[in-house]
């Protein structure tokens, strides 16, 4: 993590949403707990474990595509996640959880590594979200992190 640490050469100050991008980094890990501490199958009409995660890895990478096309062009349309789509090419249910939670790591990592280098004064470029209207890369990324954190909620929820 030391590496998004670092002074800011466009403002000259310290990163300002370096806590933020911890907490997206945070995220693989604390699902890999969730996950953990779960039982191997869900409810009757709940997902799965695995449903959960490969939602999450889905999640991850569209998001991803949607801050780098905020990063770089002008007030984007923001896509949501083909989830049924992104299960039925995946087939998140014949995954191991092994190999899920290495999938979404690297997922949320692409989006870790864009946001550490991108400069404070980028974090306000908009996109357009086809429900929530238009929002900045802060707010994506707070979105990002809370809808994390429901799915997390979720799966802890499988344990009790």
């Amino acid at each position: 993590m030391a590496s998004i640490l670092r002074i800011n050469f466009v403002t000259g100050g310290a990163r300002r949403y370096v806590p933020l991008i911890q907490d997206l980094a945070r995220i693989p890990g604390r699902v890999e707990e969730a996950v953990d501490a779960t039982s191997i199958a869900a409810a009757d009409g709940e997902w799965s474990p695995s449903r959960i995660l490969g939602h999450l890895i889905a999640y991850a990478r569209q998001s991803h595509q949607n801050l780098y096309r905020m990063a770089w062009m002008a007030d984007p349309r923001i896509n949501s996640t083909d989830d049924e789509g992104e299960a039925e090419r995946n087939q998140w249910e014949q995954q191991t959880r092994a190999q899920l939670i290495e999938t979404l790591a690297e997922a949320v990592g692409h989006s870790v590594d864009l946001l550490a280098e991108l400069p404070d004064s980028s974090w306000g470029r908009p996109g357009q979200h086809p429900e929530g209207g238009r929002r900045s890369i802060r707010q994506h990324v707070q979105a990002m992190v809370e809808h994390f954190e429901e799915h997390i909620a979720q799966l802890e929820a499988l344990h009790r």
